[in-house]
């Protein structure tokens, strides 16, 4: 019975006044029971006492951390996807996997080398942390903002903060 129900994420302010619910401070979340399905509304402390619903399911007093947690992505998973990219010829594939290897720099999975450059094109040689292997990575000459979208992409392909 549980696995049909879908219950929402916070919403970020009060159902009732509309006013945000800050961060680290306490509110009230109850699910209401509306046509066969519950739905859950969230509650600043003074519309609670106020304003709370008569016919609720459940209730509970929580709090919004003051940071939104990323999620982080095993290194091994990415190594992986960074793996299966290597021979791919779609420009859409060799742009994720540059991105990918910058973002596995930046986590010092891979170490840059050297920037080989050679017929028009220009590539990342980099050292793997784990086994001293070498890669190279095309340079799909991306601009600052298509670096962004492809990061923003993956993030979601990976439901991860990249």
């Amino acid at each position: 019975m549980l696995e049909t129900w879908r219950i929402s994420k916070c919403k970020d302010a009060c159902c009732h006044c509309s006013r945000e619910l800050a961060a680290n401070r306490h509110f009230f979340s109850c699910l209401v029971e509306e046509q066969a399905d519950l739905h859950r509304r969230d509650f600043c402390t003074d519309c609670w006492e106020q304003h709370r619903p008569g016919d609720f399911f459940c209730y509970w007093r929580t709090r919004r951390s003051s940071a939104p947690q990323q999620r982080v992505v095993n290194t091994e998973v990415l190594l992986e996807f960074f793996d299966r990219l290597d021979h791919a010829q779609d420009d859409k594939k060799q742009a994720f996997r540059f991105v990918l290897a910058l973002y596995l720099m930046r986590r010092k999975e891979l170490k840059l080398i050297e920037v080989a450059r050679g017929e028009g094109a220009e590539s990342l040689v980099c050292q793997r942390r784990s086994n001293g292997g070498r890669v190279e990575v095309l340079n799909p000459g991306l601009n600052e903002q298509q670096v962004q979208e492809v990061a923003a992409q993956l993030s979601q392909l990976l439901d991860a903060g990249l």
